[in-house]
């Protein structure tokens, strides 16, 4: 049986739908609340995981950790520590003790500014400073992993980047601009952007590493079915948009005049913001992983025109 936590969420909801007709294993869903209904699944309350391991410990073939608290505004660090990082610590250790390979959800967020570039190199981990208090959770844990001896006999952590795509409105305010920007634009006709808080870089010039939900899963599954060194990989496409061309690939999918109205940052965000993010790749090419990532302006059509409209 595989193990998928945070199975209510945007990426692991994504992921299930690629690998239950892909795989003929059992699939067990845990997460706070169910909202699946999957053949041939079982499942747990995120608080039973680990006595549920425990009792089917033999037959558990692969975890896949992508349940978090995911919000970058969120500011209760017990909380985060709680399930960000010590149940993630939980989770590793029980994949030791019992030889069970396990993938495992790290962000882009751990990166911080940007001062230190965006490579997945284990030498570097450690120089990077996140920004805010969910980043700092996914951070702990990488270095954590990475300082354990004993490890589960396959491992990956996947820092992904700015991903979008088909389910991600259950993430509210941390749903990606893509999806934000289409429904100011419905009801609106213009979208609203930050202005820069950076004087170097023009308002909506701010650059992000966008990708698609279709790649993310189809990198989960890759490296699922391939034998592959473990360590901490980059998801992202190694390309950068900027936030005003991304509209413009909105607007342009749904056929309407491109307006935009550059806002005030709100104070919070001005110290824990991103305004440059490119994911190095090539480590994941490296592992032989070839397949495209779809180009940002064609992933905004198929999202919009066969899933939102």
């Amino acid at each position: 049986m595989i193990i998928i936590t945070g199975s209510s969420g945007f990426i692991a909801g994504s992921f299930l739908k690629k690998i239950e007709v892909l795989t003929s294993l059992k699939i067990v869903l845990c997460d706070f609340k169910n909202n699946k209904k999957i053949k041939n699944s079982t499942f747990i309350e995120t608080d039973n995981l680990f006595s549920f391991i425990d009792k089917n410990k033999n037959n558990i073939d692969f975890i896949f950790h992508l349940g978090a608290i995911t919000d970058t505004t969120f500011n209760d660090k017990d909380k985060l520590d709680k399930y960000n990082l010590n149940y993630s610590i939980k989770v590793w250790r029980k994949c030791v003790s019992f030889s069970i390979p396990l993938i495992y959800a790290s962000s882009a967020a751990t990166y911080g500014d940007g001062s230190f570039g965006f490579s997945d190199d284990h030498k570097k981990i450690n120089f990077y400073k996140p920004l805010n208090l969910y980043a700092e959770s996914k951070h702990e844990f990488d270095k954590f992993v990475l300082s354990e001896k004993e490890t589960p006999p396959i491992w990956f952590g996947l820092k992904f980047f700015n991903v979008f795509g088909f389910d991600e409105s259950k993430k509210g305010p941390m749903s990606s601009i893509v999806f934000q920007s289409f429904n100011q634009v419905i009801k609106t006709n213009k979208m609203k952007l930050f202005k820069s808080n950076d004087l170097s870089i023009p308002h909506g010039d701010q650059c992000r590493d966008f990708v698609y939900i279709d790649d993310v899963t189809s990198v989960i599954y890759y490296l699922y079915i391939n034998n592959v060194k473990s360590g901490i990989y980059n998801v992202g496409s190694g390309q950068v948009t900027s936030f005003n061309n991304l509209i413009s690939y909105v607007f342009k999918s749904l056929e309407k005049k491109e307006i935009v109205e550059y806002i005030e940052m709100p104070p919070k965000l001005k110290k824990q913001y991103q305004n440059y993010t490119r994911a190095d790749i090539s480590k994941l090419r490296g592992t032989g992983y070839m397949k495209k990532f779809t180009k940002v302006e064609n992933a905004i059509s198929d999202y919009i025109l066969n899933y939102l409209v």
